[in-house]
């Protein structure tokens, strides 16, 4: 599923006119609590608003807490008017998605044991079409039993945790976000953006999430097999501004020339300044980082998408299948579709 977004998409005038008047609206319910990622709760909500913009009535967002009322963030911030539970029976839902938000692990803790999150989660999940979690709101599934025998993730500081507490949940620790039957779990805060587009686009389309992420100004859909810790990030954290610039540049353009020669000279450096600069800062070659980049970004959509091997080798910068085959034997001892059918089984 990760692509560029700067691919083409239909306007957003021949969006909203494409068989809007027929769109059912969907009853999204987002349960908060006092303490609650505040970004667990707007990324959501404004990328559902978004949809509901460019597909008139296709979206309607439900704030739920368990007190009901007035809740605050753990930044601060007071989220007004939200519905009670306990004043919601399960059995006369109208919900059609239900997705839990994360946050701070005592707050969380008391919502789903004294506050009785969890109990109501396991009456009422059975009534939906689907359940959802952001980050660590996961714990909340699982206390609900709703991750028992299934897959799932969680944010990656999280997932022992989460595997402790919840044994029979297969935890996949390297995923963006894991969708098994009726549950979708994601990873960490800013993933929970990457799981409502890819409940948008199961709904209603791919291009009316991408015609999202452009409006959001996202550079790309990531997939759900993309790693929760990037890598170029991690490179990133030690590197000064010269090379950290050029790291955020490379991986975006993983098509161009991005030899030694090429990449120094964007960074206005010498071959040899730059190459030497590049190790130290990172602990890779230049040509390993490259590599490593393109292999990663290649597993990614093998596990999102249906492409053939041809143009997944060209969208990063492979110089032909042979070469992305033999980048994958050398990495994984697998070939492309074997890489492929592991990657989309998700082994813990």
């Amino acid at each position: 599923m990760e692509r560029s977004i700067e691919s083409t998409v239909l306007s957003h005038k021949d969006i909203r006119t494409a068989d809007s008047a027929s769109v059912a609206t969907r009853e999204i319910g987002l349960i908060i609590f006092d303490g609650v990622e505040a970004l667990d709760v707007a990324a959501p909500a404004s990328a559902f608003a978004k949809a509901a913009e460019l597909v008139p009535g296709a979206y309607r967002v439900r704030l739920l807490s368990p007190t009901g009322g007035l809740v605050t963030t753990n930044a601060g911030l007071q989220l007004a008017a939200s519905e009670a539970l306990s004043a919601l029976e399960p059995e006369q839902l109208q919900l059609d998605t239900l997705l839990i938000a994360g946050g701070d692990e005592a707050a969380l803790r008391h919502a789903i044991i004294e506050q009785g999150l969890g109990a109501w989660l396991a009456r009422a999940a059975p009534r939906l079409r689907r359940v959802a979690s952001i980050c660590t709101g996961a714990f909340a599934l699982a206390a609900a039993g709703l991750l028992d025998g299934r897959r799932a993730t969680t944010h990656w500081h999280a997932c022992d945790l989460l595997a402790e507490l919840s044994p029979r949940t297969d935890v996949l620790r390297e995923r963006i976000f894991v969708h098994d039957g009726p549950v979708w779990t994601s990873a960490g805060v800013s993933t929970g953006l990457d799981l409502t587009l890819a409940l948008i686009e199961a709904d209603l389309g791919r291009t009316v999430a991408v015609s999202i992420a452009r409006q959001l100004a996202l550079f790309m859909l990531r997939g759900g097999s993309d790693p929760q810790l990037s890598p170029a990030l991690a490179a990133q954290a030690q590197a000064g501004q010269r090379i950290r610039e050029l790291l955020a540049w490379l991986v975006q353009h993983l098509q161009a020339d991005l030899s030694v020669p090429a990449l120094a000279a964007r960074a206005c450096m010498s071959e040899r300044q730059f190459s030497r600069a590049f190790r130290q800062q990172t602990g890779l070659s230049p040509a390993r980082f490259v590599a490593q980049a393109r292999l990663d970004r290649a597993c990614s959509l093998l596990a999102d998408n249906d492409w053939p091997q041809e143009k997944i080798a060209q969208l990063c910068g492979f110089g032909s299948t042979d070469a992305l085959q033999r980048a994958c034997a050398r990495q994984h001892g697998l070939s492309p579709e074997a890489l492929r059918r592991r990657r989309r089984t998700g082994p813990a």
